[in-house]
């Protein structure tokens, strides 16, 4: 099982190494379904988004926009408190049936604004979509759907979509591994596992994330939503 999670996981690192998000989306159901529990994942979710995202972040330092991503980690901050104290109150199975919905939607939501006209920008977007990531990423480890979500509506370039989303996954990967600490959240399990998968993972990230910088990033992202998508409808119905 551990060999299966670390092919999953590198798989997982590639594709958000091209598309600067969506290794929850495809490693949170895929190691749900390997057997892995919930807490194990957003454990080792959150440190393999804080490994991974460092050497990204220090690439692309240029295109960083420091003001916005500020607010998304502002936001994210009590978001992630609040969602710790989720895990430790409610049923496994159940928050594993929500994490596959959430991720299921997310993955619809991230697709439409491709066909959609961006909506007005208005203050206190990035605080609240930072608040909302903070949420989902200490309980199901999707920390980084609702600022993509929010970068893809503002129709970001990649490159600073990408460079704005590897710090703020940096500061809260590190936020969030810390407030899980504190509660009492952490798995050692997972610490374990990411010894042994981290440097498939690192490799694989930097492949995607010179594929992603290289490439029309539109279709890789595409597949990685597909994937997503069906991944969290299975997790939802075998929780």
């Amino acid at each position: 099982m551990l060999i299966a999670g670390g092919v999953l996981v590198a798989a997982a690192a590639l594709l958000a190494g091209t598309s600067g998000f969506g290794l929850a989306l495809v490693a949170t159901p895929a190691l749900l379904l390997c057997g892995f529990s919930l807490p194990f994942v957003v454990t080792v979710n959150l440190l393999i988004s804080l490994a991974t995202r460092v050497p990204v972040a220090w690439r692309l330092q240029g295109a960083i926009d420091r003001r916005r991503v500020a607010l998304l980690v502002g936001g994210a901050v009590p978001g992630l408190w609040t969602g710790s104290r989720t895990l430790g109150t409610v049923d496994v199975h159940e928050l594993t049936r929500v994490a596959g919905v959430v991720i299921a939607l997310a993955a619809v939501a991230l697709a439409l604004p491709e066909r959609q006209q961006p909506p007005p920008r208005a203050r206190g977007l990035p605080v609240a979509a930072g608040f909302a990531g903070g949420l989902l990423g200490t309980t199901t480890s999707l920390i980084g759907i609702p600022p993509a979500l929010l970068l893809t509506h503002q129709r970001l370039p990649a490159r600073g979509f990408i460079a704005d989303l590897a710090l703020y996954f940096i500061a809260t990967a590190a936020i969030g591994l810390v407030v899980l600490g504190v509660e009492g959240q952490l798995s050692s399990d997972a610490g374990r596992a990411f010894v042994w998968w981290l440097p498939g993972v690192l490799v694989a990230n930097a492949i995607g994330t010179t594929l992603g910088l290289r490439l029309p990033a539109a279709s890789f992202r595409r597949l990685t939503l597909a994937l997503a998508f069906a991944a969290g409808v299975i997790t939802a119905v075998t929780a």
